[in-house]
């Protein structure tokens, strides 16, 4: 379903599908990220899920909370981020260790070409994320949340780049149908 014109980088509140004939491949970031393999086939054979509970604080900070939830057995993860760019570190269920930053920023902010392309005409800001993956020495993830339109249709999306020391990188674009 389209995602009403409504729901912006400051609402996203509700429930998102991922659309898997919208969005690439995330198989060969999972494995760079030190996800194991049976893991991973498990995930590309899911449906996933996002529930999103989004709301600003007294002293004005945006929390997003997330759960993330596959189908076929997987059990849900969940996201509870602070968009203020302080690095939080935890030990995440599917990556490990992290130290990750969250953030809304202007495109003009991120910097890579990747990230700052394909969004809907008239986006200035987007949500950052940004992982060290510290289990996996030099391997950073960042997440950059908007909207995209396909076809004439609305969506929430997530472009996704991983890149490691050695000078890989990976992309991925998720795309997400707004369920209500």
């Amino acid at each position: 379903m389209a995602a009403p014109a409504s729901k912006t980088i400051y609402d996203l509140n509700g429930s998102w599908t991922a659309n898997n004939t919208l969005s690439e491949s995330s198989a060969d970031i999972l494995k760079v990220q030190g996800v194991n393999w049976l893991t991973r086939k498990v995930i590309a054979m899911a449906h996933v899920t996002l529930i999103i509970s989004q709301s600003t604080d007294e002293t004005g900070n945006i929390h997003l909370d997330i759960e993330n939830k596959p189908s076929g057995g997987l059990p849900a993860t969940q996201e509870k981020r602070v968009l203020n760019w302080e690095p939080v570190e935890l030990t995440h269920g599917l990556f490990g260790n992290i130290r990750g930053r969250s953030r809304i920023c202007k495109l003009a902010d991120l910097d890579d070409d990747y990230l700052r392309q394909g969004w809907e005409d008239g986006t200035e800001e987007v949500m950052h994320f940004k992982t060290e993956h510290l289990d996996s020495k030099g391997v950073i993830t960042q997440q950059v949340a908007g909207f995209i339109v396909i076809g004439g249709t609305r969506y929430h999306a997530r472009r996704v780049l991983v890149t490691k020391d050695d000078g890989e990188r990976l992309e991925a674009k998720l795309v997400y149908d707004y369920q209500g």
